[in-house]
């Protein structure tokens, strides 16, 4: 079963709505900030030419801009809402520019670019290996691919063994993720693609007492199980309610590990 995001072109826009907010959340939180700074800042590069793969409405892009300071960036998304998005809310920078493209056909020229960043897509492809291919196709010689994403395997908002919430964590990632262990693959499949790691990094994300990124996460997991069937709109509430009941009460609990693996396409100096 392919996830929601795998299918982004496709989905309505009160979805490409849900998601769009879900980004800005997650992007605007101080934890995901600062991991962001850890793991973008080493590759600050202000003549590079950066390409953003699965750029989405621009709320990591801002993140980007901050830490790398490109000189140029361009960014693409399956979605033509999403390009939208991010078009307007780059509108009048100069140096940017977003179009359509996936990870498998960026519709990019080759060697051309001096970073290609993929921030939180590899989890909902498909074929990461095409897409590692397609990305070492559009870097210069000597150039890095950045990939960041969740170890979605990790996931778990659980206080006890058993714990029911857990269970709705376990239908969020059949309905968002595709590949929930795609950073503990990806060394592998970089190597058959040409690239040599350069370093691979974790960082552990907690949420307790504000944890907006999860239950934005939660609430869209759950509600397309809902939409699919596969649960009733009593189980979607009554998952939803408990997870706020715990903020409320100050025992919600979730952790997640996300991992950033830099590599560069050919071998790397000694």
């Amino acid at each position: 079963m392919t996830d929601l995001l795998t299918r982004m072109a496709q989905q309505p826009r009160d979805v490409l709505d849900a998601i769009a907010n879900s980004m800005n959340v997650r992007a605007s939180e101080p934890a995901m900030r600062s991991i962001c700074a850890r793991y973008l800042g080493p590759l600050t590069a202000p003549d590079a030419d950066v390409l953003e793969i699965g750029c989405g409405n621009g709320a990591a892009t801002r993140l980007i801009m901050q830490h790398v300071r490109p000189a140029r960036l361009v960014g693409i998304d399956i979605s033509p809402v999403f390009v939208k998005m991010a078009s307007e809310a780059f509108a009048g920078q100069p140096g940017m520019s977003f179009a359509l493209g996936e990870a498998a056909a960026t519709r990019q020229p080759g060697s051309f670019f001096d970073l290609v960043i993929a921030h939180t897509v590899y989890s909902h492809l498909v074929d990461p290996q095409v897409a590692l291919a397609e990305a070492y196709r559009v870097l210069k010689p000597g150039g890095r691919l950045a990939v960041f994403d969740g170890d979605f395997a990790s996931l778990t908002v659980a206080l006890f063994d058993g714990d029911p919430l857990q269970s709705a964590a376990s239908i969020v990632l059949r309905h968002m993720v595709h590949a929930p262990h795609i950073m503990r693959q990806l060394p592998s499949l970089l190597a058959v693609a040409g690239f040599a790691v350069e370093s691979i990094e974790p960082h552990g994300y907690v949420q307790t007492t504000s944890p907006d990124y999860l239950l934005t996460l939660l609430s869209r997991g759950m509600s397309a199980a809902g939409r699919a069937d596969e649960i009733g709109r009593a189980m979607v509430e009554g998952f939803d309610a408990e997870a706020r009941r715990r903020v409320a009460n100050r025992t919600f609990f979730g952790s997640l590990t996300f991992v950033s693996v830099i590599a560069r396409k050919g071998k790397v100096n000694p």
